[in-house]
């Protein structure tokens, strides 16, 4: 029986290496691969021509986009918008974030209390970002969606 077992433990570990081996392999060729098609990518420089060329879609996905994604996006971002301004009882906004940085520094939980006041001070950043994104998204529909 144990024989039986040990044989059975080194097929396991012959497969394993030979395994091991394919997924390495890949690896190297993957990279080497990745590194051949860089060279004409990084040729073009790293900002390209600055302009982004015009996006083709079919009616069917313009469609989409204009009922559906669109919408969507600007809901999320509303509601994101929402919580993030709202009081300390709402989960996530600056002021709960402000309560709970309060309660840590009480606590003398310093390195906690220096985490959550870099996230607030990313807050307002993140207000503009989303306002930017709203502009953006509003713009695209107004330009291109039929009321």
């Amino acid at each position: 029986m144990a024989v039986q077992l040990a044989g059975q433990m080194a097929g396991r570990r012959a497969a394993t290496t030979r395994r091991i081996g394919r997924i390495t392999a890949a690896s190297a060729l993957t990279a080497g691969l990745l590194l051949a098609g860089a060279g004409p990518a990084v040729a073009d420089g790293p900002g390209g021509s600055g302009t982004q060329g015009p996006i083709t879609l079919s009616p069917e996905q313009a469609t989409f986009v204009c009922t559906q994604r669109i919408p969507a996006i600007l809901s999320r971002i509303d509601r994101v918008t929402t919580r993030i301004n709202a009081d300390a009882t709402t989960r996530g906004s600056t002021a709960w974030l402000q309560a709970r940085e309060d309660k840590a520094k009480a606590a003398g939980h310093t390195d906690v209390a220096d985490r959550i006041q870099k996230r607030i001070d990313a807050r307002p950043a993140r207000l503009d970002r989303l306002a930017d994104a709203k502009k953006r998204v509003t713009e695209f529909r107004d330009a291109n969606c039929v009321a």
